[in-house]
């Protein structure tokens, strides 16, 4: 009978735990597109080395972000795209291209976590903005945060009224 008095609350412990990580204590992986075919507008009005971006709509995604069409294939948002979707972006200015590698976006506890790779080229004399551009469902997320590198790079606290 002792030995049925032990197992059960340990029963109990592993049902809570498993239920505790099922409603959102632990890391879930979110669908995301990735878009490609944009560049920096000069006019951004953004500055400094780095900048980490949320937009909810096309307007505000438009002053910052311009088509890049290229021969091969292109990625665009969709029409319409900001009815569903946020779009978040990251971009690096300098004197070298950087390429993202981006692994995955998780969500934990209303948070959003980018998850990305960089490699930057050698440094030249030319000036280059290098943009990530992505796109999830639209949820309630508190924060967006960027790791890149397995590192936290930025973060931009986020609301939907935003």
């Amino acid at each position: 009978m002792k030995r049925v008095s032990y197992i059960l609350p340990i029963i109990t412990l592993m049902f809570a735990v498993h239920a505790f990580a099922q409603k959102g204590g632990g890391d879930r992986e979110v669908d995301f597109q990735r878009y490609d075919s944009y560049f920096e507008g000069n006019n951004s009005g953004l500055k400094g080395k780095t900048s980490y971006l949320v937009f909810n709509s096309q307007a505000k995604f438009d002053k910052v972000f311009h088509p890049a069409p290229t021969m091969g294939q292109n990625s665009f948002l969709p029409e319409k795209a900001f009815q569903t979707k946020l779009v978040i972006a990251t971009v690096t200015r300098g004197r070298f291209i950087r390429k993202y590698d981006l692994t995955k976006v998780t969500a934990k506890n209303g948070k959003l976590y980018v998850w990305y790779k960089i490699t930057d080229g050698d440094e030249g004399s030319a000036s280059f903005r290098s943009p990530l551009i992505l796109s999830v469902d639209k949820n309630k997320y508190s924060q967006i945060i960027f790791m890149e590198n397995g590192k936290r790079a930025g973060a931009i606290p986020f609301s939907k009224s935003k």
